[in-house]
């Protein structure tokens, strides 16, 4: 990305469109560009250079390892989406890692981010806002996973992906699926057995159907 890319993309940022065009200059001052590629990690929350990313092209999966090993992905995020060092008191490590072919990203070390924080009240606000939505997420993923059934936390995942990654005309969505069976259950902590038995029985009934590895439409997403 070119500075101008750059400029262009923090200005139109809704974390950044109050500001004026000055403090986005400023911005881009104390801003880095950053591109990566499929199954790259971009991001380990014990890194000693702490950041804040924001996507502008791509996708990607914030994992953490339980005791076993086992990767957890807690989060799949998109354009616009921001991640790292958002809090000082991370349980555990935490990595990013691309799932599309490539992705482009705008980043700040952490203590020049707080520094234009400082300087911003409004800008504070926002990004105080946008970590408090992240928690609210968390939280309401977390009572899915205690209350739902595996069936219904599969379902729900299709909707939430079709939300952030579909193409939707009227109610058929069309969407290039990142994730393979074994990762969409590590995201909503099922088996990739159980995860593979109901995927297959919403082919069967018509609900979605898979063309090829990734292209994944749903018929009628009201219907899903």
């Amino acid at each position: 990305m070119t500075q101008s890319n750059k400029y262009w993309y923090l200005s139109n940022h809704k974390l950044f469109d109050q500001l004026n065009s000055k403090e986005i200059e400023d911005l881009c001052i104390v801003s880095n560009l950053k591109s990566a590629e499929k199954s790259d990690t971009i991001y380990f929350s014990e890194a000693e250079v702490k950041k804040i990313f924001i996507l502008k092209i791509g996708t990607v999966k914030i994992c953490k390892e339980d005791e076993s090993g086992k990767e957890i992905i807690t989060e799949l995020l998109t354009e616009g989406d921001i991640f790292g060092h958002l809090n000082s008191s991370q349980d555990g490590t935490e990595y990013a890692v691309v799932l599309s072919d490539k992705v482009d990203l705008c980043f700040f070390e952490l203590t020049n981010f707080l520094k234009v924080l400082q300087n911003n009240p409004t800008l504070s606000i926002k990004y105080s806002n946008s970590i408090n939505e992240k928690l609210l997420s968390f939280k309401q993923k977390y009572e899915d996973l205690i209350f739902k059934s595996v069936d219904v936390r599969v379902i729900d995942f299709f909707k939430l992906y079709a939300k952030y990654h579909g193409k939707i005309n009227n109610n058929t969505v069309e969407m290039e699926m990142f994730l393979t069976h074994q990762e969409i259950a590590d995201y909503i902590a099922a088996s990739r057995q159980s995860v593979t038995s109901i995927i297959n029985k919403l082919i069967e009934k018509g609900a979605i159907n898979y063309e090829g590895r990734r292209k994944v439409i749903i018929p009628n997403i009201n219907e899903l």
